[in-house]
């Protein structure tokens, strides 16, 4: 499932949730009209319960953005209705704060995914104007129902775990789209899309962190694909795209414990902090590649690599150590290729 079906079952997951949490809250009220003789409470809860049954089958039917304004134009009037019946005091009026996260996050998703403009400016607008309104009303009016204490206590507990709920809610989403799109994005800057190995900025990011740690043995090989362009031209791009990936694959499988990237084009540095065993990994590495088949579209290739290597000096930069490297590589390449030159 990519990224767009999933955040679409997310929207209609949330939706559905709010219109299941919004028929859960007709009951409780309902219950709590019925109690405690507020005949209005029950008026407003037979018509929510109409509105929020239609609500649901326009959920089912995936007209998503009518529905979340359904959603918080009923979640607005109720808490209008609670604090003209109650007053202030059972904190109604919390629900036109809470809904502020809810509007954001399904704005984020209605522009993201369904390409439609949820009206987010004139909703937080309309639930701040209300959030005051109803304050003011109550400075200046009694409520309509005086209940006893009992009934207010039960209404602020389900009010507030109720309004903190979806607030919570909200703010994990937004959490998790903040490190998911933060570790996208980083991957999308330090990975090659066509290998998936790590590219040259994590790789210079790499060698500036060594630097500042203590001097420890180690090696960096520059690899080359011999004759590359034949295959490209040849078998085409898309041919010499598969051996880049195959290429990447056998290098991370023969070098687990190394930084294994792709440098550009057909060539790939291999950064080790292990000195022992580096001539013969990398001379390993050289005899699997070319003694693989590579299969592509019924032909059958044999390609090899030349593979120049360089130990660890204090005195050289990261760009000379990499020079140094590329000097024997190239070494390696005129005088016969296939073969790892130390």
């Amino acid at each position: 499932m990519n990224e767009s079906d999933k955040n679409t079952a997310l929207i209609r997951n949330l939706t559905l949730f709010f219109g299941g949490f919004l028929l859960f809250t007709d009951v409780f009220f309902l219950s709590m009209g019925i109690i405690y003789d507020m005949p209005i409470i029950r008026y407003v809860i037979y018509v929510k319960l109409v509105i929020n049954t239609t609500n649901i089958y326009l959920i089912l039917k995936k007209h998503y953005l009518t529905s979340t304004v359904i959603i918080c134009a009923v979640i607005l009037g109720f808490m209008i209705t609670g604090v003209v019946c109650m007053g202030t005091e059972p904190a109604f009026q919390l629900y036109a704060v809470g809904m502020i996260t809810c509007i954001s996050y399904f704005g984020y998703l209605h522009k993201r995914v369904l390409k439609k403009e949820l009206p987010f400016v004139p909703m937080i607008a309309v639930h701040v104007a209300c959030y005051i309104g109803v304050y003011v009303y109550a400075r200046f009016h009694d409520p309509i129902y005086n209940v006893p204490r009992s009934a207010i206590d039960i209404h602020i507990i389900f009010n507030s775990v109720a309004t903190f709920s979806i607030v919570i809610l909200f703010l994990y989403l937004f959490h998790n789209i903040a490190i998911r799109n933060e570790e996208k994005l980083e991957r999308m800057a330090m990975v090659d899309n066509l290998t998936g190995l790590y590219n040259r900025h994590y790789l210079l990011a790499a060698l500036n962190q060594m630097e500042t740690k203590s001097p420890v043995d180690r090696w960096i090989a520059l690899l080359d694909i011999d004759d590359f362009k034949k295959v490209n031209d040849t078998y085409g791009h898309n041919c010499g795209d598969y051996i880049l990936h195959q290429i990447a694959v056998l290098a991370q499988e023969t070098c687990k414990d190394c930084i294994v990237c792709r440098w550009g084009g057909e060539e790939f540095i291999i950064l080790s902090e292990r000195k022992s065993c580096g001539s013969e990994r990398l001379e390993a590495l050289r005899k699997k590649i070319a003694d693989e088949v590579f299969r592509y579209e019924g032909s059958d290739l044999r390609i090899t690599v030349t593979i120049g290597v360089c130990s660890y000096n204090e005195s050289l930069s990261s760009d000379i150590w990499i020079s140094k490297a590329d000097e024997k590589l190239y070494f390696g390449k005129n005088n016969g290729k296939n073969q790892v030159v130390l």
